[in-house]
């Protein structure tokens, strides 16, 4: 683990500064969400600094990449490409860099969208990275994301998505299925 941490925080060395800035701050909140949940720390650490490695792609090179890479693209992702960043990261993880940890891996391809099941890694992955400092404090309704992340996990994962999905829903933007399916999952 220590091998493949090291050859990510190179890697990170390339990527935008805003981008590296946030995905410190999202594996700082990992650690924290990961000790309070009594979630395996090392494992949520290296996911939150990996979960977002392709996103230093726009979205013809993430759409060309996963294409090349014969990853599956679904409808929703083919028209919003910024939807494979998270398997395509996960991809990059398994063939770059030579992670075999298959929890690693899930909570990198599913932290955009979620998905029913989640293992606790997954889910401390996924709500680390939603609720980072900077995305509380450009959206304050966030904060009730972050209050449930406290004490449950599922429930903060429905707070999240109900909140996303009726955001994207006004946008009248593409919704990836799997959020839907996670929501629902997680409804209480």
């Amino acid at each position: 683990m220590a091998e493949l941490l090291k050859q990510l925080n190179e890697y990170l060395n390339d990527l935008p500064v805003k981008l590296q800035d946030h995905l410190h701050r999202t594996a700082k909140l990992g650690r924290e969400l990961s000790i309070l949940h009594e979630v395996n720390e090392e494992k949520v650490f290296v996911s939150c600094i990996a979960h977002d490695i392709a996103k230093k792609l726009n979205n013809d090179e993430i759409l060309e990449e996963s294409m090349q890479n014969k990853l599956t693209i679904s409808f929703e992702e083919e028209k919003s490409p910024i939807l494979m960043h998270g398997p395509l990261a996960a991809f990059w993880l398994r063939k770059k860099f030579k992670c075999k940890d298959q929890e690693i891996i899930d909570s990198v391809f599913f932290h955009t969208t979620g998905r029913p099941y989640m293992s606790q890694i997954e889910k401390v992955v996924f709500l680390a990275d939603k609720v980072e400092p900077q995305k509380v404090e450009r959206n304050p309704d966030l904060l009730k994301v972050l209050d449930a992340c406290q004490s449950d996990l599922d429930l903060a994962i429905f707070k999240y998505l109900e909140m996303k999905i009726r955001q994207l829903l006004n946008q009248g933007v593409i919704i990836h299925p799997l959020a839907i399916e996670a929501r629902n999952f997680y409804m209480k």
